[in-house]
């Protein structure tokens, strides 16, 4: 996939959103069930000796005179795993898909290790070559995960619950960001689906679909079957490209209603729209990203 590296600036003035408690163990800035050290008060606990005096809420001594100690949320990092599909049929399109998509995921790891925030990327591909992952947690990682995302290229199809299954196995994260057309059978969507509500706490589809799928031209009465190659006869004219758009209307409200029942964030992710762009515009109304604190970092 081809990445342009200038693609990350303007960016630095948001991050991943964390909307659900931090499951993380290391110290960062995102709120978490933990009780410890923080700035957002959490709960109360009565005084007993030896607590720090420091704790003690005289306010509430003043009208209570009850002796309560403040007790504090935590503040700890997040986990982002990002998915990209690299099946053939993301190589369609112009842009092609699985460029956007690489895109996408290198924006996204940007946002997250520049908060130092744990990243894991991994392609679902075909090809054992390709079907690799790159980590980080700080943003030098960065280099490191574009480069591994420049090396893959689309072919074949993809196992996609079985990449996400790995993934789960490797452990549950609390964002987890799967990037595909979701061109597959009925019940290969399914076994996706349920394997991307299991493998996070926060799990987003960021539905990938170009040009070609959103208004194919039929004038020549062929389509081109994105997987296989295969030429697919159709009837041309108006009436055949409004059957197709009431198909994909179909298909797509199919998927969101069914990531809706699973608790999965469906998010379109149309080629026609920059990465950079959607990131900084759709994705942050969606609260997958949001305002850095104090304006970046």
């Amino acid at each position: 996939m081809r990445i342009d590296r200038s693609i990350f600036a303007g960016l630095d003035t948001l991050r991943m959103a964390a909307p659900l408690p931090s499951t993380g163990m290391r110290p960062g800035d995102r709120r978490s069930r933990v009780r410890g050290k923080g700035l957002d008060i959490a709960d109360f606990r009565p005084y007993t000796p030896g607590d720090d005096l420091r704790l003690v809420d005289w306010n509430v001594f003043a009208r209570l005179q009850a002796v309560l100690v403040k007790l504090f949320h935590e503040d700890r990092d997040i986990s982002v795993l990002l998915v990209i599909d690299a099946s053939a049929s993301m190589g369609f399109g112009t842009p092609r898909k699985i460029d956007h998509a690489g895109e996408l995921a290198a924006c996204l790891a940007f946002l997250a290790l520049r908060a130092r925030e744990r990243v894991r990327i991994s392609v679902a591909a075909a090809t054992r070559q390709a079907s690799r992952m790159a980590r980080g947690d700080h943003l030098g990682a960065l280099l490191q995960i574009v480069d591994a995302l420049d090396d893959v290229e689309p072919a074949g199809a993809a196992d996609l619950p079985k990449t996400l299954a790995i993934e789960l196995e490797r452990g549950r994260t609390d964002h987890g960001l799967l990037i595909t057309d979701l061109l597959v059978e009925e019940e290969v969507r399914e076994a996706t689906l349920r394997r991307l509500a299991a493998v996070s706490k926060r799990a987003i589809l960021l539905h990938t679909l170009g040009d070609s799928e959103l208004a194919p031209d039929l004038d020549d009465g062929i389509l081109i079957d994105a997987e296989t190659g295969e030429e697919v006869p159709v009837r041309a004219g108006k009436a055949a490209a409004e059957r197709y758009q009431q198909g994909l209307a179909a298909w797509r409200a199919s998927i969101e209603q069914r990531c809706s029942e699973l608790g999965i964030l469906y998010a379109p992710a149309f080629t026609s729209v920059p990465a950079r762009t959607l990131i900084a515009t759709d994705l942050r109304r969606r609260r997958v990203t949001e305002a850095a604190r104090g304006g970046g970092r």
